[in-house]
């Protein structure tokens, strides 16, 4: 059986739900990811916070959310508007109903998340709540191509 803990990346940063938002960005900005974990004081995992929900929170709602020629037109304000947030905690913009892995989980339960959630990065935790690492879109497709490398081998 293939399970979760075979695929996953067991290296990413995560940060707490103390963390500023201005780590939670710098370290988007470094791990070249989108969403980040966010764990407590003994790495349990909680949540996990997006960029998408800070940029909803900076972009001024009369041009909508994403319209990339107001974005440019009007970045003075949503640089503004970030400044006035960035010190405020990565709990207050967290999302605490994201849905996880186990490490022991099938690999097939992944599928099922990615495809009718559109994540495209799940959490991997073991049976405490700790956090073990996460599991991409990329690693579902590793595995369906060792999946089908098996069985051309019989």
């Amino acid at each position: 059986m293939a399970i979760v803990k075979n695929y996953m990346m067991r290296s990413l940063n995560s940060v707490s739900y103390n963390d500023k938002i201005s780590d939670a960005i710098i370290y988007m900005h470094k791990t070249e990811m989108p969403i980040l974990p966010v764990v407590d004081e003994e790495n349990h995992f909680i949540g996990t916070i997006y960029s998408k929900n800070i940029l909803k929170n900076i972009i001024p709602e009369q041009y909508g959310f994403m319209n990339s020629q107001r974005i440019l037109y009007d970045r003075n304000q949503a640089a503004e508007t970030l400044a006035e947030i960035e010190d405020r905690k990565v709990e207050e913009y967290m999302i605490t109903n994201t849905e996880t892995v186990f490490e022991r989980d099938n690999m097939d339960k992944i599928a099922d998340i990615m495809l009718n959630n559109k994540e495209s990065y799940i959490f991997v935790t073991n049976d405490e709540g700790y956090l073990r690492g996460y599991i991409s879109r990329g690693d579902l497709l590793f595995y369906l191509l060792c999946t089908t490398d098996d069985d051309n081998n019989f």
